[in-house]
């Protein structure tokens, strides 16, 4: 029963699981959004510029078209007309080409912010490999693409030919009209239909963004085994941290006991606990430098009686150190009075010459 809990993906996305799907470039992201952004800022150029570039595109049809051109034709000036229109058409187009480039990332980045596909980057045979490619074609991802670029397709038509229709009635009246009205006539149909697509295709790009999130979280999500084997890789393996924990109290233990050998005096329990001291003039008060319980507490006696250190036995001050104070704290003036009382009579000790 454990087993089969741990199989099924239960658990949330971790931080690191959002972050690898990043970077194989598996993120949220509608294409229609940008194909929304690019029908509502072409509508927003027209409106802006469209009496400017309908005029300056009936000049170069004129150009082109009009009763002159036999002339330029026969005059030999047929390079310079082309090579005018050329620059003309370019100078039409490129600045909305640009632009709408800039409407199109702007759309991308809104979504995903900057993102750096590390895997794309990467050369895989599966790219190549035509079985691969055809199973893309035909995998059940690519089913639901084409059926929605169908539904797209067909309420997309829906949505012009309702704004066609209510022009049949204008359209024969057209042969009553100039140029110029014609062309003005055909702008104001044009803003219609790339302002009725460009929102209907916002109400797409919401509904089909929601989607992705969604079937990108459920990509995401995890097994519990998933998650303590990430926590294991981040954290590292329990057994190794206990390791190294054993080998770093191991190292503060050999340093502790290499300090014994200058402290002033011990205070045990007797037989349990072990305390090492050390005051000197330039310390603010006297110094734990060792401490111990057990066969620690022993070594430190034993290091303490090969280098003739006072070893004094006060069991409820060996308990209270023990118990409160680390290893370089300096005692607290609580039990000052105590400790003095201890060291004054292992300074006369000294001075006497009995230790």
């Amino acid at each position: 029963m454990a087993s089969s809990d741990d199989g099924e993906k239960t658990e949330e996305p971790t931080a690191q699981k959002r972050l690898d799907f990043r970077k194989k470039g598996q993120v949220a992201q509608t294409k229609e959004l940008g194909t929304a952004f690019i029908l509502i800022f072409s509508l927003m150029a027209l409106w802006l510029m469209g009496k400017m570039f309908f005029t300056e595109l009936f000049d170069l049809f004129h150009l082109m078209m009009g009763d002159h051109i036999a002339s330029t034709v026969r005059d030999g000036g047929i390079t310079t007309s082309m090579a005018y229109a050329f620059k003309k058409t370019v100078l039409l187009i490129a600045p909305i080409g640009i632009f709408l480039w800039f409407v199109s990332l702007a759309s991308s980045f809104i979504q995903v912010g900057v993102l750096h596909n590390e895997e794309a980057l990467q050369f895989k045979l599966d790219k190549i490999n035509p079985i691969a490619g055809f199973k893309r074609v035909f995998s059940l991802r690519s089913l639901f693409e084409g059926g929605k670029a169908i539904i797209k397709l067909l309420l997309v038509g829906l949505v012009v030919y309702l704004v066609i229709r209510n022009e049949l009635e204008t359209i024969p009246k057209l042969m009553s009209f100039d140029v110029i009205s014609i062309m003005t006539y055909f702008g104001r149909v044009a803003f219609k239909l790339v302002g009725g697509v460009g929102l209907f295709m916002f109400i797409i790009a919401g509904v089909d963004y929601l989607y992705q999130r969604w079937d990108l979280e459920q990509k995401m999500m995890m097994t519990k085994q998933e998650v303590k084997e990430e926590h294991k890789s981040r954290e590292g393996d329990p057994m190794i941290r206990a390791r190294i924990r054993k080998v770093q109290r191991e190292m503060a233990q050999k340093r502790m006991m290499s300090d014994v050998p200058t402290a002033d005096v011990i205070v045990t329990n007797p037989t349990h606990i072990a305390v090492a001291l050390k005051y000197s003039s330039h310390m603010a008060a006297p110094t734990v430098i060792a401490k111990g319980a057990d066969l620690i507490a022993e070594k430190i006696k034993s290091i303490a009686k090969e280098n003739n250190i006072p070893i004094v036995e006060n069991k409820p001050l060996a308990r209270s150190m023990f118990k409160t104070l680390e290893i370089g704290q300096i005692i607290p003036k609580e039990i000052y009075a105590a400790v003095a009382e201890i060291l004054s009579y292992v300074y006369k000790l000294k001075r006497r010459g009995l230790s």
